[in-house]
């Protein structure tokens, strides 16, 4: 053999050989040498190995609990009441498929910094987000407290301090839980509360002089019902106290804020399109119509209402007035040359709006409605196969709408000063539904069926 032939032999026994070294540890089965799982090396398990081994730390994992606490409020979470457990299938995924990503010189660079440095893999975990949502929530609905502006109340007169209120942080919540969980140890997790400030202080009462009550208006509800009286009452909350100095508007969105979760609203019904829907916040439609008399009754200029498309059963027609937050809003302006003070309280099932201001109004003000209209419901009929041709029967017993026109009558020392015409309404009527048969009674079936066989 020449000197050339030796020459490429030894090249190509070289080239060789480097290929076998570098396959082999592209081509090795098990965890790859250096890589830990939670601390414990597990180089060189196969997977029935590593799986066996993560399923005996399953029970202790289950096992875990940690406590939660703000001020004296205080919860005990334990794993199993969200389903907190390890993920074996995917934590031993996760540690076979080191080294095994990339392409080969990014599987050989990872595989020898493993062997060099470690390479440590944290448990993978599951658990239910449904359940940590609902234990959330009710961490929140325990602590959270709208706070509340210094007022003068209505029932005993005087002045009620202002109270700081408080929000649950949640979005900072979930990720702590979950990292205290994973920790293992039991834990006492300090949950993370912002303060919240009221507006109006009884410093900035006493400032304004405001002593005298202008006009009330008083609504019932049904305390039953939790959770439509809970927005009742945290949207009274939210407008009692609130100043409208000379000149300003009022507007109910901005000052309630959003109706959701949150901002600690509830679910309860509420008119959506002409129908009874569950909602958040329903109920608080009360709060703005209640208020919307007690405006009109202090003699002050609305600057944006609509009534809703039913009548409701706490205030009369024409004398409603409908929100929802980003579409509808109420709105009033202060056009006095002195600031005047909405009041806004709830007892038992009763909730009483106020406007108060520094002198007594000096004008008679009486609400009146005019040029009444029925509208009877239609009549819609639908097929029933259960019951005969020719037979019908009352589905759903439909309600008469109605049209209204409000005005407001202003006098002074007896004598009629304004006569404005406030709103003309239009409440739709609801439909009855009759059912009609389609069925065929039995003497006709006969017959179709003996007409059927001739054929």
């Amino acid at each position: 053999m020449t000197r050339k032939a030796w020459s490429i032999a030894a090249a190509v026994i070289v080239i060789f050989a480097l290929a076998a070294g570098l396959a082999y540890p592209l081509a090795r089965d098990g965890v790859y040498d250096g890589v830990a799982v939670e601390g414990v090396a597990v180089g060189g398990m196969a997977r029935e190995e590593l799986g066996q081994l993560l399923a005996a730390w399953r029970q202790e994992y289950h096992g875990r609990h940690i406590v939660v606490y703000y001020g004296d409020t205080a919860f005990r979470l334990d794993a199993a009441t969200i389903d907190y457990d390890l993920d074996v299938e995917a934590t031993v995924d996760e540690a076979l498929a080191y080294g095994r990503r990339g392409s080969w010189r990014e599987r050989l660079k990872n595989i020898a910094a493993a062997r060099r440095e470690g390479y440590r893999l944290p448990v993978r975990v599951r658990y239910n987000e449904t359940k940590l949502a609902a234990l959330l929530e009710a961490w929140r609905e325990a602590i959270d407290r709208p706070p509340r502006n210094a007022a003068l109340s209505l029932a005993e007169g005087g002045i009620v301090p202002q109270e700081q209120g408080r929000q649950l942080d949640v979005a900072a919540v979930k990720p702590l839980v979950l990292k205290a969980l994973h920790g293992g140890e039991a834990t006492n997790l300090p949950l993370p509360v912002t303060p919240l400030y009221p507006d109006v202080t009884v410093a900035d009462l006493r400032q304004t002089g405001i002593s005298t009550l202008w006009s009330s208006f008083t609504t019932a509800f049904d305390s039953a019902d939790a959770n439509r009286t809970a927005n009742i009452r945290l949207s009274a909350r939210r407008i009692n106290g609130h100043i409208v100095y000379p000149g300003q508007l009022f507007s109910f969105n901005q000052v309630v804020g959003p109706r959701d979760r949150e901002h600690g609203f509830k679910e309860a019904l509420e008119i959506v399109d002409g129908e009874f829907v569950p909602g958040i916040g329903g109920g608080v439609c009360q709060v703005s119509s209640t208020l919307y008399n007690a405006v009109l009754l202090a003699n002050l200029p609305i600057a944006e209402r609509t009534n809703h498309s039913k009548p409701l059963g706490y205030v009369g027609l024409g004398r409603d007035a409908t929100v929802a937050f980003g579409a509808l809003d109420f709105k009033f302006v202060n056009d006095t040359g002195a600031p005047v003070v909405v009041m806004a309280e709830t007892a038992k099932n009763k909730l009483t709006v106020g406007i108060v201001g520094r002198e007594p109004l000096a004008v008679a003000v009486e609400l009146l409605s005019a040029d009444r209209q029925v509208i009877p419901p239609a009549v819609v009929k639908k097929t029933d196969p259960e019951l005969y041709l020719g037979e019908t029967k009352v589905d759903k017993q439909g309600k008469p709408g109605y049209e209204v026109t409000t005005l407001r009558v202003v006098r002074a020392g007896g004598r009629e000063l304004k006569r404005e015409v406030l709103a003309k309404d239009r409440y739709q009527p609801e439909n009855t539904v009759v059912k009609v048969g389609t069925r065929l009674p039995p003497f006709a079936q006969e017959q179709a069926g003996q007409v059927q066989g001739k054929k």
